[in-house]
């Protein structure tokens, strides 16, 4: 009977292999979910050309030519 809960094949360790199972396949789900997004980010960077002027001026600080940029410092309160 201990051999059967508790041996290599018992249910002891097929609760383990299928609670280890659970998480591999959430795990596995949230990485499908991410490499869409990443598909997804990579398409509009290859052809969405406003897409890449709004992530050059806000990501990377850039602007056109003539244009001026300023940076907003926020004000400490003194008391």
């Amino acid at each position: 009977m201990i051999v059967f809960l508790f041996g290599d094949h018992g249910l002891y360790q097929l609760y383990k292999i299928k609670s280890q199972r659970k998480v591999t396949q959430k795990r596995i789900e949230e990485l499908k979910t991410e490499i869409a997004l990443l598909e997804n980010e990579k398409k509009r960077l290859q052809t969405d050309l406003d897409y890449i002027e709004r992530l050059a001026r806000e990501k990377y600080r850039m602007a056109k030519t003539g244009e001026k940029v300023f940076k907003v410092i926020p004000r400490e309160n003194k008391k």
